[in-house]
């Protein structure tokens, strides 16, 4: 009980909320009152949506993980997640609608099989680029990304594609106001193993401590035998393997199409900025707080037009916009994101 009371007074102390400025406060005052009305309104639509926003950031949250990895990490601004990611979906449906095999079989085989990918890409390409400029690597990253597009359209063109999943994911579950999709469900579970088995990798075993060492010193931790580049790589094929991972999930769920990659690494940009550059914490955070604020927004502005009669506050498509209203608030209160470390953005 003690652990579950200290994490949420721990964010609380990090995000310093008594020296927020009043633009700020303000902000804060709106936001209570919007879930204020919504609550007043539509209780059940509010849950709901609620529940919704949490399975989609999980998604949001599992995508940005594997890019808050290699940007944390290795400083490499990596555009080519989102093809990833995207090959992550195409391969799922390669393998099952395609060659047959079951949805089990490619959500192990995607995965390792994009890792792969991602490995022949870091050891081609970007371990030249390591400490270099930031924009050089960006531009590699997304040549690759454009490659990988390409090869996508060529291989399986450019029509939207679903394919099966199993019985047991189909269908939904009741939850008391209403019901959720079992295949979200299973992938909020999913994506609840990556994060956490990530985090122990990181930072409970000699493999992460190993990691974090070449990131403070290499020279010195390559001095006393630590094979910093074999490590890097681990950790590129992870950053990617995961990425591979969210597309099976997110092409199980609703399909896949050649808008996705780019669609979603702007998301995963747009989350890292937000939750802070080198937190894995903060960009799990910051994934479930976009994926929340994606759902309820809208319902937020529907439900405040109702109360004050003003049908102009709702807005249709607010939905789209919010991650990158939410990313500006944010840089305007803390510039270098909600748990990143002073310096890295301002």
């Amino acid at each position: 009980m003690r652990a579950i009371t200290e994490a949420p007074m721990a964010v609380i102390r990090e995000l310093n909320l008594g020296s927020w400025s009043m633009p700020a406060k303000a902000l804060a005052v709106i936001v209570v009152v919007l879930l204020s009305a919504t609550l007043a309104v539509s209780p059940d639509l509010f849950i709901q949506n609620l529940i919704g926003g949490v399975a989609y950031g999980m998604v949001l949250a599992i995508i940005a993980l594997g890019l808050a990895l290699i940007l944390g990490l290795l400083g490499v601004v990596n555009f080519a997640h989102g093809g990833l990611f995207m090959l992550g979906a195409y391969g799922a449906y390669e393998v099952v609608a395609l060659q047959g095999f079951s949805f089990w079989m490619a959500l192990l085989v995607v995965p390792v099989a994009v890792g792969a990918l991602g490995v022949t890409m870091e050891v081609t390409i970007l371990r030249r680029l390591y400490g270099g400029t930031p924009i050089i690597g960006l531009l590699a990253t997304f040549g690759v990304f454009v490659m990988i597009e390409e090869a996508t359209r060529a291989k399986w063109g450019g029509t939207p594609l679903t394919f099966e999943i199993p019985a047991s994911l189909q269908g939904s579950v009741p939850i008391g106001v209403g019901q959720i999709a079992t295949i979200r469900l299973a992938t909020v579970f999913v994506a609840t193993l990556v994060i956490v088995g990530t985090y122990l990798l990181m930072y409970r075993t000699d493999f992460g401590l190993t990691i974090r060492a070449g990131l403070q010193d290499r020279e010195m931790a390559e001095f006393i035998g630590i094979d910093i580049p074999t490590r890097f790589t681990v950790v590129f094929f992870l950053g990617s393997a995961i990425a591979g991972l969210a597309g099976v999930l997110r092409g199980a769920e609703t399909g896949m199409d050649l808008s996705m990659g780019f669609e979603f690494v702007l998301l995963a940009f747009v989350i890292v900025i937000v939750g802070g550059v080198g937190s894995i914490f903060g960009s799990v955070v910051s994934g479930l707080l976009i994926g929340i604020s994606v759902f309820v927004a809208p319902v937020a502005v529907r439900s405040l037009a109702t109360v004050t009669g003003v049908d102009a506050l709702d807005v249709a498509g607010i939905g789209g916009v919010v991650p990158y209203i939410v990313m500006l608030v944010v840089l305007l209160i803390r510039p270098r994101g909600l748990f990143g470390e002073e310096g890295l953005l301002e």
